[in-house]
């Protein structure tokens, strides 16, 4: 005797067995969670790489040298007189040296007669910030 689902009877009590219970997706499992996250990192990894790459055909000292040119003095020597950032601005990223250069320095310590340039790193073109 069959039931009426067409599974034979369980042999103790009469009832067809239970069914199974659905599987789960792959996101809904731990694992699934822990491969998501590990892909979402790498992308991220992949995107920080790719685009706040350093492509500079200027280097630092070049940068210093193009910025003297550019305002017309000779910062001096104390170590406080030039500052260098690497900047990265702009969609999509472009780089730029961004050089402080101070004539002198006073008794404390501070820099006097100071200007700011801001060299592409790729062309060498100076401005003002």
């Amino acid at each position: 005797m069959s039931t009426t689902a067409g599974t034979p009877p369980d042999p103790g009590n009469g009832r067809p067995p239970p069914e199974r219970a659905p599987r789960r997706g792959l996101r809904d499992r731990t694992l699934g969670r822990v491969l998501l996250l590990a892909l979402v990192l790498l992308a991220a990894l992949l995107a920080t790489r790719t685009c706040a790459s350093q492509d500079t055909e200027i280097s630092q000292d070049e940068a210093v040298e193009i910025a003297v040119g550019f305002v017309g003095f000779e910062p001096c020597d104390a170590p406080i007189c030039v500052q260098v950032r690497y900047l990265q601005q702009g969609i999509p990223v472009r780089g730029y040296w961004l050089v402080g250069l101070a004539e002198s320095v006073d008794e404390n310590g501070e820099p006097l007669g100071a200007e700011s340039v801001l060299v592409d790193a790729k062309t060498g073109e100076a401005t003002r910030p």
